[in-house]
């Protein structure tokens, strides 16, 4: 059965001499794998596509007999060149794809996380200035899209708004955020969030990514909110970064 997919090359590899196999990321099919016959040398069916994070739409042959997929012609959409030719730009572009890939996420919020990554690659390469912690304001909002956003506006105890009280504390294993005076009465691991750090998380669990590229952290903030994401990610999604790959955990 031939059918198109838009997608985002995620992974190139070759196998035998002029053939290729692909990993890719579609928000109709999610992660898979697929064959380009040929695709190391053709210049008529996959000019320019073959290249991770091009943004492609491919003519594409699945058997159902094999599970085997083929990929038959492409035609390039995005290349995001400067995510390539900017060092700093590309780890944190390559630390994204390595994150979707590992999470596994099924066909229901393939869509969300499509829309998410292509909009962060975007954000990256469109800045004139990338915060650092762009990757991990991934990580976040792709756990808080798959249902974990926790309410950053009020303490899940008491009820107080947030921006009342005088420090906040997020609850890691429960997902929620408690004023001072609550935090008392929660279990497990608790990360501080001063004023300057709450707005932050808002603005990754609300806006949208060109906003988070370009915001300017003091250290605290970054400090804080670095610690915080971290910790409620690798909980919550099971994933934690080791020697250049996330592992489950």
């Amino acid at each position: 059965m031939e059918s198109t997919e838009k997608a985002l090359v995620l992974k190139v590899g070759r196998f035998r001499e002029v053939d290729a196999w692909v990993r890719l990321f579609s928000p109709r099919k999610g992660v898979f794998n697929a064959f380009a016959f040929g695709g190391s040398v053709s210049r008529r069916r996959f000019l320019g596509c073959l290249d991770p994070f091009n943004v492609v739409n491919f003519k594409v042959k699945s058997q159902g007999g094999t599970g085997y997929t083929y990929l038959l012609e492409g035609s390039l959409i995005a290349s995001h060149p400067r995510l390539r030719q900017d060092g700093e730009r590309l780890g944190m572009a390559v630390n994204c794809l390595k994150f979707l890939d590992a999470a596994h996420l099924g066909l229901p919020g393939s869509e969300a996380a499509y829309d998410l990554l292509l909009s962060t690659l975007a954000a990256m390469e469109g800045c004139e200035s990338v915060n650092r912690l762009m990757p991990l304001f991934f990580r976040a909002r792709m756990a808080f899209d798959q249902g974990f956003k926790p309410d950053l506006h009020s303490c899940a105890r008491c009820g107080v708004p947030l921006d009342e009280a005088q420090s906040t504390r997020m609850l890691v294993e429960q997902g929620r955020l408690y004023c001072r005076d609550c935090a008392q009465y929660g279990k497990g691991a608790q990360a501080h969030l001063g004023r300057g750090s709450l707005e932050v998380l808002r603005c990754v669990a609300e806006g949208a990514a060109e906003q988070w590229a370009g915001m300017a952290l003091d250290p605290q903030a970054r400090m804080e909110c670095g610690r915080a994401l971290d910790l409620f990610v690798e909980y919550h999604l099971g994933l934690t970064w080791d020697h250049g790959s996330f592992r489950r955990i």
